[in-house]
């Protein structure tokens, strides 16, 4: 039988010792060790829970797997997943995976700060500081059973990690009772989920967007027959490598990125990324034509590497399809630069189609549904102009390439991982609607 928290969401008062003693038993910079609060604004249609929440030390730790430089590891007698400071590169790639936001960043030391159950202790014989101070005896640790569905809360993520925590005590829905009564209509409506690019990612933004650009411009070269200006193509190979590193906290362990080739999706595609700019500077520098085919295939190979680095974030029930996607994107760039209407106008209203649908079914507005009003514009005037002119000129280049540009800044923002402070969100404003 394993051991883990023990979680009774009906005695948690949101007190926040729990919080308090695992940063004083730790010295942590960061606050491991979150209280969340469903219906913070206590609108009195809803009950009005707590649920004090760490790292769950998974049996399936998507932190460990996706890590690309082999930071984590899972200490063998108390099960507890750890993380080595020092070995940190502070990608953030674990808390895009993590359900839980157990991950903190560290923003003085620029690492990743977690629970890491107080393994010495709990090797000794004590309990995790966070359940020993617990007043009301909501949180404690022991061996726990398989989960129970009706005591689980609704909003809480399922990505099948299999978390070390039991939830106890019978979930009450009821709302709450205010009294005075008070009529609905004066309620405090529920907070927003909304939906914009994070300045974190800005970089990420440059480096895929000129990655598939690469992409793009050495195969649609390799199908008029010709080799890429070299000035060109090397300047966007160096200066996507340049901005990957932005995102960073420890620049100068980068390196360690490609350690975790296993089974980080993050490690595959930086992998892949430097073998592809190796294959196609090399083959572009010295004009060797095998070459120039080599690493065309590994750029597509590139591409879907990327594209899966999000897809494991995300963990969808089922493969989802977007247009800011670098593969479809990058087919679609192959196919204008090369003046191939025919797969260019598949490829254009494939992703037509998929920016319509997110439009649609974003459930946003404002600048960010104009956003995507101008770049679904701009594919309609690129894919217009190459069936007029039947030729590129740089005025079409430009237009079509800015679209795909606000393609991938769009992909940014709706990019969405499985995450509780989210889910508790969206929770609640759909259930009110």
């Amino acid at each position: 039988m394993r051991q883990g928290f023990i979680y009774d969401i009906n005695k948690c008062v949101g007190c926040g010792a729990c919080r308090a003693a695992c940063i004083l038993e730790n010295g942590w910079k960061v606050s491991p060790r979150m209280v969340y609060t469903y219906n913070s604004d206590a609108l009195t249609i809803h009950p009005l829970l707590n649920l004090s929440l760490a790292c769950n030390h998974c049996e399936k730790p998507v932190c460990l797997e996706g890590c690309p430089s082999g930071s984590y590891f899972r200490d063998s007698k108390t099960g507890a997943v750890i993380i080595n400071d020092k070995k940190c590169i502070g990608c953030k790639y674990c808390k895009w995976n993590c359900p839980y936001d157990a991950p903190k960043f560290d923003a003085r030391n620029k690492v990743i700060g977690k629970c890491n159950l107080c393994y010495t202790g709990l090797n000794a014989g004590r309990s995790p500081a966070c359940t020993s101070a617990c007043p009301t005896g909501a949180l404690s640790f022991g061996d726990i059973k398989e989960p129970v569905v009706e005591k689980i809360p609704s909003w809480f993520p399922e990505k099948n990690l299999k978390p070390a925590i039991e939830f106890t005590g019978k979930q009450f829905n009821f709302p709450l009772t205010i009294i005075p009564d008070r009529n609905s209509d004066s309620e405090i409506p529920a907070a927003k989920y909304e939906k914009h690019l994070k300045p974190g990612l800005i970089s990420l933004v440059v480096f895929t967007f000129l990655s598939t650009l690469s992409v793009g411009f050495i195969i649609s070269s390799g199908i008029k027959g010709v080799f890429p200006d070299m000035v060109l193509f090397i300047s966007l190979i160096i200066i996507s490598a340049l901005s990957s590193l932005f995102h960073l906290g420890k620049v100068f362990r980068a390196w360690r990125a490609v350690l975790n080739i296993r089974t980080s999706p993050l490690s595959l595609e930086i992998v892949l990324f430097v073998l592809y700019s190796a294959l196609s500077v090399t083959g572009v520098f010295f004009q060797f034509p095998s070459l120039m085919i080599i690493s065309s295939i590994t750029g597509l190979l590139f591409m879907l590497s990327i594209d899966y680095v999000y897809n494991y974030a995300e963990k969808p029930k089922s493969p989802v399809l977007k247009s800011g996607q670098t593969f479809i994107s990058s087919l679609l760039i192959i196919s204008f630069l090369s003046e191939s209407l025919i797969p260019f106008l598949f490829i254009a209203i494939i992703k037509t189609g998929l920016s319509f649908y997110s439009f649609f079914n974003s459930g946003t507005e404002g600048s960010f549904s104009l956003l995507k009003t101008i770049r679904i514009a701009f594919l309609i005037i690129s894919a217009a102009a190459l069936l007029y002119y039947k030729s590129l000129n740089n005025t079409m280049i430009a237009i079509f390439l800015i679209g795909e540009l606000l393609d991938r800044i769009i992909f940014y923002i709706d990019f969405e991982q499985l995450n509780i402070k989210t889910l508790i969100i969206k929770h609640l404003t759909t259930s009110i609607k």
